[in-house]
């Protein structure tokens, strides 16, 4: 992009947010431009940066989460547009453009998408708009890259924390749940320690907002205990895989529960990393009950050699227990 182009579009971005500033210090709610033709204007400014998030997307999520505090709220088209750009700039790309790359730049990309989200969530914190947000980002942390999984377990963490403040936000209460819950919860079996103590975290503060929900727990209440087995250490991640099944079982609505075991059978066919079919593999079993089936053996290699012959089995259709048959399509 030319640079006489780039400056003009910064330009019109701080314009934006100016005003946006001045209309909010004298307590006003509205803006005295078309909110959805400038959120559609930020989009396309946004997609000029193709691989990483620049200044000027930077600028332009900053913009968008000045403007998103104004009624009327945005369409949830455009809302979901910007959101999955962003995440693909920020969660998936590196800093770049002509910003010099660092931790630096990094963490504000981070920092800047981030308070972005939130504004978005606070301008509609429905249950359907925050699962949607975090099925996006779930996406990202099935990714082969090491920094894209733990940006993305960081975020979702966030987002949860900041949608349980929100004094009007509601508890998902259909089907959608059950898929999230394996979306967010395969994370437990990633081979890096740090992803998996942030998707315990994860995992823990999404139980406490469902206990919360039904009337069960107050908000202010100690984390899960996860179990721990310092005899043999590589067992955790399974462990707390089994532990999720066991938590939210008797939460669930039956719905929920269906769309749980189809999002772990999902994980458990599809052609994906490996620690990722495990971890499928450890949610559909939890929550059938029969997961201890999968720990029996007592070394590492065993554990590994038959949880991997299993897998193909159930992707070649073969010993599937006859609660998963209903999940299979009908030939």
């Amino acid at each position: 992009m030319e640079l006489e182009v780039r400056k003009q579009r910064m330009n019109f971005l701080r314009a934006v947010s100016g005003v946006c500033k001045a209309r909010k210090a004298k307590g006003l709610t509205t803006l005295p431009f078309d909110k959805e033709a400038v959120g559609e204007e930020i989009k396309a400014i946004m997609e000029e940066d193709f691989f990483c998030a620049g200044p000027l997307s930077l600028q332009a999520m900053d913009t968008l989460g000045d403007i998103s505090q104004f009624q009327p709220p945005l369409s949830k088209g455009l809302r979901a547009a910007i959101a999955g750009w962003a995440l693909q700039l920020v969660v998936n790309g590196t800093p770049g453009g002509d910003s010099p790359p660092g931790q630096g730049a990094c963490e504000a990309a981070e920092e800047g998408l981030r308070k972005m989200l939130q504004e978005l969530l606070r301008e509609d914190p429905s249950a359907s708009h925050l699962v949607g947000l975090l099925e996006r980002v779930a996406y990202w942390m099935q990714s082969g890259r090491v920094a894209v999984r733990a940006r993305a377990i960081s975020l979702s963490s966030s987002l949860l924390c900041f949608a349980s403040g929100l004094p009007s936000f509601q508890m998902p209460d259909d089907a959608a749940l059950g898929h999230l819950l394996v979306q967010l919860a395969v994370s437990l079996a990633d081979p890096e320690a740090g992803i998996r103590a942030q998707a315990r975290e994860t995992l823990g503060q999404l139980y406490r907002m469902l206990l919360c929900h039904q009337g069960l727990q107050k908000k202010n209440t100690r984390e899960a205990r996860w179990r721990r087995d310092p005899g043999q250490p590589w067992k955790e991640g399974y462990l707390h895989l089994v532990q999720v099944g066991e938590m939210f079982r008797e939460h669930l609505t039956l719905e929920q529960t269906q769309a749980f075991l189809e999002a772990a059978w999902d994980h458990v066919v599809r052609l994906g990393q490996e620690w990722v079919r495990e971890g499928g593999l450890f949610l559909l079993y939890s929550l059938l009950g029969r997961a201890q089936e999968l720990l029996e053996e007592e070394e590492e290699d065993d554990v590994k050699q038959n949880l991997s012959a299993l897998l193909y089995q159930l992707w070649r259709g073969r010993e599937v227990p006859p609660e998963v048959q209903a999940l299979l399509p009908k030939t």
